[in-house]
């Protein structure tokens, strides 16, 4: 169920287009990326990343990399992102499964209005998962790390994916399963519904504009009550 005072049908002002994280939201990732990262990290000593720290530094927070270089220190940090890349793309291969209700909906949504991907991940690694489901005519744009400066929370990814649909941001409107996601949104000036996963559930989503269970709530007319009683947030000046 939608998790905010949704109370009243009132007239919906419809978002003109719909933005998409793809870890965590589209595919079922968060815990192949906590994998990839133990894979990557092993000869270096550091096995085991505890499910309670991988959720609360990388998958909700974004600051994995500095808790690796915390770990090991003197650690060749970008080369190990690239190890840890390898490993979640031979994982993804094999092991990749959407989450519940993602195609219905992805289907429906797309038939009404833009949508686009919006990713810390590769374009490459989200289109080979979207042409493996049969879903990338569902998205106009797939926005992945390459196309923008700043990771989330920084705005980038979201105001990119804007700027490539030819978009006002407060028009538009955000799905995240996680607090640096919404960060993200929030700093573009976007409203954003929060779908949280076993990974992010913990995470702090005061801000959002509501909290879904799962995707399969997003219906069209859902999606235009929450982005009628949305507050769009002032983007931030950095």
């Amino acid at each position: 169920m939608v998790a905010t005072a949704l109370t009243t049908m009132a007239v919906a002002k419809n978002p003109t287009a719909i933005l998409f994280d793809f870890d965590g939201v589209i595919v079922d990732s968060e815990s192949l990326h906590h994998r990839a990262y133990e894979l990557a990290l092993t000869p270096f000593g550091l096995s085991s990343i505890p499910f309670d720290i991988y959720a609360d530094r990388f998958s909700n927070r974004g600051v994995g990399l500095e808790y690796c270089a915390e770990q090991i220190p003197g650690l060749d940090v970008a080369r190990m992102k690239q190890e840890k890349d390898r490993w979640f793309r031979q994982l993804l291969e094999t092991e990749a499964r959407l989450l519940t209700g993602v195609e219905s909906v992805l289907r429906s949504l797309s038939a009404e209005r833009p949508l686009a991907i919006a990713t810390g991940s590769s374009r490459e690694v989200a289109r080979s998962v979207l042409e493996r489901f049969g879903l990338t005519t569902c998205f106009q744009r797939v926005i992945g790390r390459e196309d923008y400066r700043r990771d989330k929370p920084a705005p980038d990814a979201f105001l990119c994916a804007c700027a490539a649909l030819g978009e006002d941001p407060a028009r538009c409107l955000v799905v995240e399963d996680s607090n640096k996601g919404l960060r993200a949104a929030c700093q573009a000036g976007i409203p954003c519904v929060v779908v949280p996963n076993a990974y992010t559930r913990g995470g702090d989503f005061a801000l959002a504009a509501a909290i879904l269970t799962t995707l399969e709530e997003l219906t069209p007319a859902v999606a235009e009550l929450i982005h009628s009683e949305g507050q769009p947030f002032p983007p931030s000046s950095s």
